[in-house]
Formats: structure tokens, C-alpha cells, sequence
């Protein structure tokens, strides 16, 4: 196996996007399900950039399920519609590639790197990407099958594929307002008040979503422990 880092120039709308706001640093998990992006810079060129990816958003056909950020970050979740038409990643995954999250793009370019377990696939993906524009190989390394499960990544899917919208909400500025941080920033209730919520709901959204995460890290947590 061989895990390969490629700088890629095409009309994909991430990579397009990172043309437009070239001193932008846009990171991008995909999970089939969900896109989660995360920008970071300079403030004002990240506010002009979340506006174009809400149009990104609704030129796939897609809508945007949260947004969030701060003076030197913003990130959105919004709907997967990825197709190997419109996506280097879902590209890849036809031709028998995994992909490491995150996606990276930065100055115009897409960042990717791929685990290759045929010659022959890597060659595939090649001339399929020449045709949409510039591939470049940054670097190349043999993996070992056995450290396989330390270098893929987790799937978005499976740690919060059972979460509700609003455990998923409520969590994520929980941990963004410092509800979890030592000493607390802000007290459950002031997030139930934010959101409008009784103190009870808040408690037992944010308790259902932090044990749905914890049982859903078993299976990673034991594999973490073979592998060691």
C-alpha cells in the first residue's frame, strides 16, 4: 500500500471556492452524509466566504444544518451531494482509494491524501483528475497493512450519525461556550436561555448527546488499544 499527497487544481466547488478566496485556509470532512467545513483567516474574507458557501450549498442542491465560528474561524455542516462528477473524494472512493480527512484547500489548490492498495487504481485516479485539471505529487510513502488503522481516519457517520439535530446543536455550543471547560464559561442554564429551552431540556439533550458520542467511540477505543 502506498499513501500518496497530491496538490490538485480543477473546478470542483471547494477548489473553486479557494480561488476566490485564495488566503483562506478551508478544511472539509466528508462523511456521504455531511460536509462539515471549517475556515480559517482573515475575519471580513471569511464572512464574504461563508455567503459564497451558502451559494455553494444551493447551486449542489444541498442545505446548510449548522454554522458556528468566531473571529479567526467559521465552520458549517451542510448535506453531502458529492458525486464523482463534482468531487475528488468521491472520485477516488469509486476507484478503490481511501481518503484521508481532512481535504485541505488553499490558494486555488485542493490538498488530498490517499491510501492506494493498487498501482493500477493510482494510475486510474491520475489520468481521471489530469482531465479536470493539474495533479501534482507532493509526496509518496509505502504503509504497512498493519498501520492501516492508525492512519485512516474516523467517520463522521458513525460518531454522529445518532445524534439529533438539536443534540448535535446543543453540544456543539456547549463545548463552544465553554460549558465543559475548567472553570465553566457559561452554566446550562444560560444555554437553555440562549436557545429558548428549559434548563431540564437543555441538560438532557447535551446528556443524551454525550453519551451517544461515548458509546459510539467503543469500537475506535478498542481498536486503538489492539493496535498499540
Amino acid at each position: 500500500m502506498e499513501e500518496i499527497e497530491l496538490r490538485l487544481e480543477n473546478e470542483t466547488p471547494f477548489c473553486v471556492l479557494s480561488k476566490e478566496f485564495p488566503a483562506l485556509r478551508i478544511y472539509r470532512w466528508c462523511s456521504s452524509v455531511i460536509d462539515y467545513i471549517e475556515v480559517i483567516g482573515d475575519q471580513n474574507e471569511m464572512k464574504r466566504a461563508m455567503v459564497r458557501l451558502d451559494e455553494v450549498a444551493s447551486d449542489l442542491h444541498s442545505q446548510v444544518i449548522s454554522s458556528s465560528g468566531s473571529e479567526r474561524r467559521q465552520s458549517t455542516a451542510i448535506s453531502c451531494r458529492c458525486t464523482v462528477g463534482n468531487s475528488t473524494i468521491r472520485s477516488a472512493e469509486s476507484m478503490n482509494l481511501l481518503w484521508e480527512a481532512p481535504a485541505v484547500y488553499q490558494g486555488g489548490f485542493e490538498f488530498l491524501k490517499l491510501i492506494s492498495f493498487s498501482p493500477v487504481d493510482t494510475r486510474r485516479f491520475f489520468e481521471e483528475s489530469a482531465r479536470l485539471g493539474e495533479v501534482q505529487v507532493l509526496k509518496k510513502r509505502t504503509v504497512q497493512p498493519d498501520s492501516l488503522r492508525e492512519t485512516y481516519t474516523l467517520s463522521l457517520a458513525d460518531i454522529l450519525g445518532d445524534l439529533s439535530e438539536k443534540q448535535v446543536r446543543y453540544l456543539r455550543d456547549a463545548i463552544g461556550m465553554g460549558l465543559f471547560t475548567t472553570p465553566r464559561k457559561i452554566l446550562v442554564e444560560d444555554l437553555a436561555r440562549i436557545h429558548g429551552v428549559s434548563k431540564s431540556t437543555m441538560q438532557e439533550h447535551i446528556n443524551k448527546a454525550r453519551n451517544k458520542l461515548i458509546q459510539a467511540m467503543e469500537p475506535y477505543l478498542n481498536l486503538f488499544m489492539h493496535s498499540r
